[in-house]
């Protein structure tokens, strides 16, 4: 018969610790955003462990708790504006209270290490240009290309020619076949990363946002390219250029899920 503790009120700085610590006794763990950068973590144990006196054996319970907790991490839906100033304070709220949804949780492990495996090349193109974080660079590869060294980081196209999808005809300079690295910086200088500064949470969420559109926003859904695979987005995506369905469901992890399951191991 199994146990469950639960421990709330643990800030985020706090969070990957008491994970370990309960896996370190045997436990599988969720966490459940409270809001405020609080979290509540309910570890589950296959034997009866006696940990504390609100360790339960009832799953009733821990429903309620979860339940109780739900409605301080709902969302409103995005605000349809492209203007940093109007749209940081909503990114961090989004970014606070995203979970991973239970059912994907390998997968974002699975894209984590991928991700990881590309650091070297990353941080030599970030740093070439300015310093862009490695991080940021290796999840736009990501979500264009699925980490293929092959494709160019604008948009997938092969790089055997020119991009012949948005943005078309890239990189101007030189002569196909292009080398990874060559395209990730004319797709990077394309956008202007070169020559930012300010690398913080928010700004890398409009950004990867940018890079994707904003066609999201004035249909009220949460970016695909930003929160799929956490419990802020159900379905709706361009299934291609300028199309959306509002029925279909992204199968790709999004950019801000990564992040924070990077954050969470760091």
């Amino acid at each position: 018969m199994s146990t469950q503790e639960q421990l709330r009120d643990i800030p985020f700085n706090k969070l990957e610790q008491v994970r370990q610590d309960f896996h370190a006794l045997g436990a599988t763990t969720q966490v459940v955003p409270q809001g405020g950068n609080m979290f509540t973590v309910i570890a589950t144990f296959d034997q009866p462990v006696h940990l504390s006196p609100f360790a339960t054996q009832d799953p009733a319970e821990v429903t309620a708790a979860v339940a109780a907790i739900a409605p301080s991490t709902a969302m409103p839906p995005p605000r349809n504006s492209t203007a940093f100033a109007e749209l940081s304070g909503e990114y961090l709220a989004y970014f606070e209270s995203c979970a991973i949804r239970p059912d994907k949780r390998l997968l974002v492990d699975a894209r984590l290490q991928k991700l990881r495996a590309g650091e070297a090349i990353y941080r030599a193109v970030g740093n070439a240009l300015g310093g862009v974080p490695w991080f940021f660079i290796g999840i736009i590869h990501s979500l264009e290309s699925n980490f293929h060294f092959g494709k160019h980081l604008h948009n997938g196209d092969p790089l055997t020619q020119r991009t012949v999808r948005v943005p078309a005809g890239r990189p101007v300079q030189g002569d196909p076949p292009f080398s990874w690295e060559a395209s990730a910086k004319d797709a990077l200088r394309m956008k202007g990363f070169d020559q930012q500064s300010d690398w913080s949470t928010a700004r890398m969420l409009y950004r990867w946002e940018a890079y994707n559109g904003f066609g999201y926003r004035p249909r009220g859904v949460p970016s695909a390219y930003l929160w799929s695979f956490s419990t802020h987005y159900t379905k709706g995506r361009f299934v291609e250029d300028h199309v959306f369905d509002p029925n279909s469901v992204s199968q790709q992890c999004g950019a801000a899920v990564m992040l924070k399951a990077l954050q969470a191991t760091l």
